[in-house]
């Protein structure tokens, strides 16, 4: 029976304290594999009680980081991987049942993929709907089908460990970390897709950095990271337009905070880009 790692970064705070224990039970729990689950405390707030609750376990590995930092955070637990294939899982999404040994069934057909990506449920209160409903696209040209649709939300993947290294962790920017891991991935690696739903993913948890105002604030500076990486031209005049578009989201969100001086910063970087003059009108609001 072959081991994953299952590498669960984690807040460890008490407020997250239910849906991490049910991360942990999903992951724990899946059947056909041999599950080896690393959990990553990470930054200043975690709960003592919980941190003892998980260093007295035998069916996890804890390893405690005192900064906080999603891909510093994953990074660390990929140091730790021992098995031949990890996967990722935040604390507040699951892992259906067979969710591991569905996505290395695929790894054991094509010895020569790096990476395997499959659809899952999206769930926000009684909501509940499929992430990806045609993957073929994604799989025809994962770069560009990125531009339109996310296809590795965290959970989704299974990654080889001999050929998944810690620096792509490493390099993930402060925001945006899986869509940046998704473009190397697509620039670097083989992929496959299967259309078989693993995994159950919330979008709307409290306290969730990707629905944040400090989320918005800091996307341009993500895009630009993006940016940095070697696409092709088409793809790098799409990023460019998603980056004029979060500079002037990240300036309506600074507007709406009442930070004016960082709305104005913003709203001028957006209309000095070649790409930024159809935003020009908004001047208005930051006058009025």
């Amino acid at each position: 029976m072959s081991a994953i790692s299952v590498i669960i970064p984690t807040a460890a705070t008490r407020d997250r304290a239910g849906s991490l224990g049910r991360a942990l039970d999903s992951a724990l729990g899946q059947e056909g594999v041999r599950p080896d689950v690393i959990v990553v405390a990470n930054g200043p707030n975690c709960d003592p009680d919980i941190l003892a609750a998980l260093a007295r376990r035998r069916d996890v590995r804890l390893i405690r980081r005192h900064e906080a930092g999603l891909g510093a955070s994953i990074s660390t637990g990929r140091d730790h991987v021992n098995a031949p294939f990890f996967a990722e899982l935040d604390d507040d999404d699951a892992l259906l049942p067979g969710a591991l040994a569905t996505r290395l069934a695929r790894m054991r057909v094509e010895p020569t993929v790096d990476a395997v990506v499959t659809t899952g449920f999206l769930r926000a209160g009684d909501r509940q709907s499929l992430n990806l409903a045609d993957l073929a696209r994604c799989a025809a040209d994962p770069l560009r089908s990125l531009m339109d649709s996310m296809w590795l939300p965290p959970c989704a993947g299974l990654f080889r460990t001999a050929t998944i290294p810690t620096e792509y962790f490493r390099a993930m920017p402060a925001y945006l970390e899986w869509t940046y891991l998704a473009m190397v991935l697509a620039l670097e690696r083989r992929i496959a897709f299967v259309p078989t739903p693993t995994f159950v993913y919330n979008e709307d948890t409290p306290g969730s950095l990707s629905k944040s105002r400090e989320y918005v604030l800091h996307q341009p500076d993500a895009i630009k990271a993006l940016l940095r990486l070697p696409v092709p031209p088409d793809v790098r005049r799409r990023l460019r337009q998603k980056y004029v578009a979060a500079l002037h989201g990240a300036s309506v969100t600074g507007l709406s905070l009442g930070r004016m001086s960082l709305a104005w910063r913003l709203h001028l970087r957006t209309v000095l880009h070649p790409r930024g003059w159809r935003y020009l009108s908004y001047t208005r609001h930051l006058f009025a």
